[in-house]
């Protein structure tokens, strides 16, 4: 595979050098081309004929003059409506006015003149002869601020409408637009890296996403550093599939979004929207509890500006907006009467519940309704100057600040727990466009960017839980989390950009050569359990100060990341005929961080050919070697806590130490010294028993893209595209655990059940059988010498007695519960001299070896049937097959990773996306109704063990039997007969054994969304206008489930009654009020 890669890539640039005999073309998706023939009456070519092209918005000019074939071209305009005029001796200047031009285009106007006579003027409006580019090799959309403005978008995320894309799938485990915030506390939500969409089967987290054509990503939680404001974007381009050299970063799709000018007439805009629970349908499920509408309000506000400093030369524009939503979180927590029962961890909040007493302390209930608003402002200014006739110069300024206090997702966490989350982000955005003579052109960007996400509690006292003996969740109202008990994390990451890009054209040839060099500087730190955690299972046990539990982190939380990205790309578009185009390239990509990986080649082909000759067909196609990025969180986290201690004080079969060592330090509520030479320290630490590590073979993933399509016009206003694309993502990441358990011969239940006597920790029993030794404890927390196996569906019952007493397990018994009865914990520390290094427990290695294949067949119809009647259709038929979710998913088996092929979390078989204007007559008013309707299939959903690790693994991926026959599918919430009977088709697997059942085999409910914009504007005076509107979304009220969370063969103690039934649904129907003021 290498050698052939490496064999195309000298082909290509061998052709690319033979092509360089002349300036050769390149893709341009951040611009625009407008190209075309001067003709006299006779059909017969006018070299040397002077084209001028002046941007309407700004007065802007380009000029350039026809070839010997009369042929001229202009690139890298920037996207905007244009007026053209050609002239030459002996012929009447023609002028055409109103060429709209999109990012991504090449517009072709062919120019027929007249023998000298009066001016000849030509208005071209929007037709049916520029619905289709026959250059085109991309598969996506483009949408323009008019169509944006008229769409309606809840929450004003720009990057949203690539859902109108019917190919674009939300990431695996999404849970965007949750109709009731309490479903919070039982979904799973994404992992932060798994990024925020799927473009045509490519990873949710390998997308680019670029502002003005500027790099945009966070390459930590693959998203967007910042969203710009809907007021900012002059155009959205959503990307599939493309060909070119010049884009790189990603191995799925491209976004980039385009910001707006200011120009020589002044422009500007106010609006506002508001949203509230009163105008909205109650959630499903909040129905199903008789419970009233959860309380939600959310405000929008803002205004733009744009205009001259000095005309023809100096333009400016800004953006203001402001998102609010005064959003609650609930407290529900047993407290203490007294809030300082405990005086050395007085608490702040005083329960009102009746008191009762609880482990001998009186006790009540405390709700509260905590106010957790969150806030949004965004701003941004944009200068553009022409700096002479061939000269233009553009800068941008960006700054974002979000701020938004959450709750963990337990509600007992008290107000002092609650997190403050925070993302601010700043940018400096400079682009300088040279236009050198007639054949050159240069572009240079250069970025300054600067990202802070935040999220930490007010507090840093160390974290309790009351009524927990170990671990840190806890079921609401049964005890209370307080002090920094969560996930605190803050980061500081600096960015600089640099790039080039030289175009040359020549003939029918036209070049690029480019360079993009990212240096960026990253400081996580990572503070779980760096403030210390105390576990007390009872009040009383708080009120004494005795814990059963204490564990500190020790050591260096901050990761600093340095890390260089260059790419270097050449591209060669050549035109073949008028109505052929071809396209090659190749691009180099490298980061530093992973400098092993040094050998990302990316050959890219593409071509279009019109056979029609008439610019009303279009056959594409193309392949290419895509490479994504490091993802730096995933790479982070493996990286920081292999070098991190811990202590873990208790009676459990892992402690480091007693809990006696606290009096080293007074005990409750005091901290150990963060160092890990202190003397209080060093005898108690030992390396993270969960260890983590990178791989030494850990490359950088990337997918080999292809498609075919034609696009053809019908008729006048009407445009049908079909197309096939195919994906194969390779070196997808994963997480293994590299010191699993090696199954010996026989497997583990033979060897539970009787154990070698030459085994370590294999003792002989009184009765003269090998049992395994406990006396440390070390299998069981239990004062019990000998622990056996059996194969009853037993949890644990003892036989003998005194001295010769014996703790047996059943390993068809269910886990969980009780550590003492545990047989699956048993198990595992039974089987703990198994492991490579028995000294260590899971130690996940990031390993490059996971692969994902993509077939899609895409339909796309466009139609602007009247001048008040367009639309869009998009219909994807696709199927999706991994072997990961998402970056650190982990195999059910270690040791058969290929067990875990089957169909991809975001598989849509089916997805369907409509979308318009109407509008009605003016003797109704003129009123603009936009609806936008989605139909898809449902996904693919995991059923597993309810977290038991069965297989011994240490992961909780574990998966059941299944007994029955035909799919398995969803169950309408209430349907108890139908839980009850698929469940018992499902088996738990004896300890020690893998379940029978394939990763991702259930299949979750459809989507199907209705959301309606109507608006109308009303004209104050000549300039100035007033639009108001109502949003209605899922405006028929339909209930869109949610499979989130675990799902799995549920025991008595979850309920078989709602075994496969959603948890959770999307937003009931939301209205949405606003009101815009234009000049």
């Amino acid at each position: 595979m290498c050698w052939c890669r490496a064999h195309l890539v000298r082909v290509l640039v061998m052709s690319l050098l033979l092509l360089g005999a002349e300036w050769g073309r390149a893709d341009d998706l951040d611009h625009a081309t407008l190209e075309g023939i001067v003709l006299d009456p006779t059909h017969a070519a006018i070299p040397g004929a002077t084209i001028t092209l002046t941007e309407r918005q700004t007065g802007w000019r380009r000029v350039t003059t026809s070839d010997e074939r009369g042929w001229y071209r202009l690139t890298a305009l920037v996207p905007g409506t244009y007026a053209l005029r050609a002239e030459a001796p002996g012929f009447s200047p023609l002028e055409r006015a109103e060429l709209s031009l999109r990012a991504g285009q090449t517009l072709r106007q062919d120019l027929h003149l007249r023998p000298r006579g009066p001016v000849e003027i030509v208005t071209v409006a929007s037709s049916g002869e520029t619905m289709i580019d026959p250059t085109r090799t991309v598969i996506g959309v483009s949408l323009d601020s008019e169509e944006i403005e008229r769409l309606p978008l809840n929450g004003r995320n720009p990057l949203d409408l690539v859902f109108l894309l019917a190919s674009v799938q939300a990431e695996p485990f999404e849970v965007r637009d949750l109709g009731d915030p309490a479903t919070r506390d039982v979904v799973s939500g994404p992992p932060q890296e798994a990024g925020i969409f799927s473009l045509s089967g490519g990873r949710a987290y390998s997308n680019n996403i670029t502002l003005d054509g500027f790099d945009n990503n966070d390459d930590r939680t693959a998203r967007e550093r910042t969203i710009p404001s809907l007021e900012s974007v002059a155009e959205v381009q959503v990307v599939a599939h493309q060909f070119s050299a010049e884009y790189g970063r990603a191995s799925g799709g491209r976004i980039n979004i385009f910001t707006r000018r200011g120009g020589n007439r002044f422009h500007g805009a106010l609006f506002g929207d508001f949203q509230d629970e009163s105008l909205n349908a109650n959630s499903f499920f909040r129905n199903a509890r008789g419970q009233k509408r959860a309380p939600f309000q959310r405000r929008e506000y803002g205004g733009r500006l744009g205009g001259p400093i000095r005309r023809d030369r100096l333009f400016f524009f800004g953006v203001v907006e402001r998102q609010e939503e005064p959003d609650t979180d609930a407290i529900i927590a047993l407290l203490p009467v007294d809030p300082r029962a405990n005086p050395a961890y007085p608490l702040r909040e005083v329960p009102t519940g009746r008191p009762f007493v609880r482990d001998g302390v009186w006790v009540a209930l405390f709700e509260e309704d905590v106010s957790a608003p969150g806030r949004r402002t965004y701003v941004s200014a944009r200068l553009d100057a022409a700096l002479g006739p061939a000269h233009q110069l553009m800068f941008r300024f960006d700054v974002t600040r979000t701020n938004r206090l959450r709750a963990r997702d337990q509600g007992a966490t008290l107000r002092e727990g609650l997190f403050n989350r925070q993302h601010n982000s700043l940018a400096y955005a400079v682009q300088d466009t040279w236009v050198i003579g007639s054949r050159l052109l240069n572009q240079f960007r250069f970025q300054y960017s600067a990202l802070a996400p935040n999220a930490r509690p007010d507090t840093m006292r160390p974290g309790v839980i009351v009524g927990s003996s170990r671990g840190m969740t806890l079921p609401v109202a049964s005890g209370f989390i307080a002090g920094a008990a969560g996930f605190p994390e803050t980061r500081v990451e600096r960015r600089l950009q640099w790039a080039d890009v030289l175009t040359g054209q020549w003939g029918r040839h036209l070049l690029k050569l480019g360079a993009d060099v990212m240096h960026l500087r990253s400081a996580t730190r990572q503070l779980q359990l760096f403030f210390g955690f105390y576990n007390f299972p009872s009040f009383g046990d708080f009120v004494a100060s005795a814990p059963s539990r204490y564990r500190q982190r020790i050591g260096d939380p901050e990761q600093p990341i340095h890390n260089t990205i260059l790419g270097v790309f050449l591209q060669e578009e050549w035109r073949v005929r008028p109505y052929l185009t071809l396209s090659v390239g190749v691009r180099y990509d490298r980061e530093t961080l992973l400098d092993r990986d040094r050998n990302n080649v990316g050959p890219r082909v593409a071509f279009a050919w019109d056979p029609s000759r008439k610019g009303k067909t279009a056959i594409r196609g193309g392949f290419g070697v895509f490479y994504n990025r490091i993802l730096l969180r995933t790479f982070e986290d493996f990286a920081v806590q292999s070098r991190l201690f811990e202590i873990d004080l208790g009676d459990g079969p892992g402690a480091t130490g007693r809990l006696e060592e606290l009096n080293r330090i007074g005990g409750f509520p005091n901290i150990f010294p963060n160092d890990p030479k202190h003397p209080l320290v060093r005898d108690l630490i030992r390396p993270l028993r969960n260890t983590r590590s990178l791989s030494p073979d850990l490359r950088i993933p990337y997918s080999l893209q292809s498609s075919l399509g034609i696009e053809r016009q019908l008729g006048r206003a009407v445009a049908l595209e079909v197309s096939y694309v195919f994906q194969r993502t390779l070196r997808l990441w994963r997480d293994r655990n590299v010191n699993a358990p090696v199954p010996p011969p026989g497997g583990f239940v033979a060897f539970l059940l009787d154990p070698p006597r030459s085994a370590p920790g294999v003792v002989l029993a009184p009765d003269g059988r090998t049992a395994f030794d406990n006396s440390a404890r070390q299998i069981a927390d239990v004062g019990i010498r000998f622990v056996r196996f059996d194969l009853s569906a037993t949890r644990s019952r003892d036989v003998g007695s005194g001295a010769n007493r014996i703790r047996i397990y059943g390993l068809n018994a269910l886990g969980g519960g009780a550590t003492t009865t545990d047989p699956v914990l048993a198990a595992l520390n039974a089987v703990r001299v198994l492991r490579p290094n028995p000294e260590l427990g899971e130690v996940e290695q990031l390993q490059s070896d996971g692969q994902a294949t993509y077939h899609g067949l895409n339909v796309l119809l466009r139609a602007r049937l009247a001048r008040r009647l367009w639309f869009r259709a998009s219909y994807t038929l696709s199927k999706l097959i991994d072997l990961v979710d998402v970056n650190t998913s982990s195999p059910q088996d270690e040791f058969d990773f290929f067990r875990e092929r089957g169909l991809g979390r975001t598989d849509e078989r089916h997805r369907l996306i409509i979308s318009g204007t109407v509008q009605a007559p003016r003797i109704l008013g003129s009123w603009e109704l936009t609806p936008v309707v989605t139909l898809s299939s449902g996904r693919p959903f995991n059923i597993t063990t309810n977290a038991q690790d069965r297989n011994l693994s240490d992961t909780l991926t574990d998966r059941p039997h299944f007994l029955g026959r035909g799919p398995i599918r969803w169950v309408s919430p209430g349907d108890t007969a139908r839980s009850e009977a698929m469940a018992a088709h499902f088996l738990f697997p004896t300890i020690g054994t893998n379940g029978s059942l394939g990763r991702n085999m259930g299949r979750g409910p459809g989507t199907r969304r209705v959301d309606v914009r109507l608006s109308r504007r009303f004209r104050v005076s000549e300039r100035l206008t007033l639009r108001p509107w109502v949003n209605a979304y899922n405006l028929l009220n339909t209930p869109n489930f949610l499979m989130t969370g675990f799902y799995g063969p549920l025991d008595e103690r979850e309920g078989r009654s709602v075994f496969l039934q959603p948890r959770a649904t999307r937003r009931p129907r939301t209205l949405e009020l606003g009101l815009r003021l234009e000049f």
